[in-house]
């Protein structure tokens, strides 16, 4: 049963017991805290100020707490996955919570944030994601990439942290692919300057984003990545393995698996300048599952 105190939250409460049971699963989880505990000498981010809080199912920050650009990345992505298999079209709106452990590897951020419907913006619904995400523990590296493992709308159905490599074609796999060479050009499509500017594409922006914030993370901070938008989109292709949904060229745009070329541009110093990406999402078929490997350069 929850404690009375008004922080109390249920739903948050049976979030928190899902990531202590699989820091149980891992051998991670502590049963008691100190009081002078820090989440940080554990692993865990200092956004999260208070882990028996937490534990006990309290939020810790307000939800007026400001977004943080690298994370805000982290759950726009997982609504893009939410948006894809579900055929809604939902804005991301603030983060509301976040909590973090990070390992000598990777970071898995469980978020909690809120989006929108476009046609009724007076209603938010409140969604919980976990990314894993490399990141953070980089100064600088040609690619970076982010794995989805929940979207979901908060109290909703368990998740399934397990992503299934063996549900992805090896085509998107290995190494990362060079620019667009002729010989995959019959696989591909030039995505049109009207589906570019089309606002149910507005995840074409994201990716950028994506490609951008890999190219200056590390060299740049977060907040100043954030500081040299709006990025131009100038030219994007999709290539695909020509799956059975494909019934008309356009429909690789919304493939579940799919290799994206992006030339885009920053108007912003100390980063201006034209850009060349190459973004790699795949999906496992699982719900909230969804992965992006992105590298990318300046011409």
């Amino acid at each position: 049963m929850g404690d009375s105190s008004p922080e109390y939250d249920p739903d948050y409460a049976r979030f928190a017991a899902e990531i202590r049971a699989l820091l149980k699963e891992n051998g991670e989880d502590k049963q008691t805290f100190s009081s002078s505990y820090d989440p940080a000498d554990g692993g865990w981010s200092t956004y999260v100020t208070d882990a028996n809080a937490f534990f006990a199912g309290r939020r810790i920050k307000p939800k007026a707490w400001r977004v943080h650009y690298d994370r805000g990345l982290c759950a726009r992505l997982a609504l893009y996955c939410y948006n894809l298999q579900n055929g809604t079209a939902y804005d991301f709106q603030v983060i509301s919570q976040i909590h973090e452990q990070n390992r000598l590897s990777f970071t898995k951020s469980f978020i909690t944030f809120e989006a929108v419907n476009p046609a009724d913006r007076t209603s938010p619904l409140t969604f919980e994601t976990c990314v894993k995400h490399i990141d953070d523990q980089v100064t600088h590296v040609p690619n970076l990439w982010w794995e989805t493992h929940i979207c979901r709308v908060e109290g909703s159905e368990e998740a399934d942290y397990e992503w299934n490599d063996g549900a992805v074609s090896d085509y998107y796999k290995g190494e990362m692919p060079k620019w667009l060479s002729n010989e995959n050009q019959q696989r591909c499509y030039v995505v049109k300057q009207s589906e570019l500017h089309d606002e149910k594409n507005g995840w074409l922006t994201l990716l950028t984003e994506f490609a951008f914030f890999t190219k200056w993370n590390g060299p740049l901070s977060p907040g100043e990545i954030e500081d040299c938008r709006p990025l131009i989109t100038q030219h994007v292709v999709v290539e695909t393995l020509d799956e059975e949904a494909e019934k008309e060229p356009s429909d690789k745009l919304n493939a579940a698996n799919a290799i994206f070329y992006i030339t885009f541009e920053c108007v912003e110093d100390p980063t201006i300048g034209r850009y060349r990406a190459v973004v790699r999402k795949t999906m496992d078929g699982k719900p909230g599952h969804m992965r992006l490997e992105v590298t990318c350069s300046k011409v």
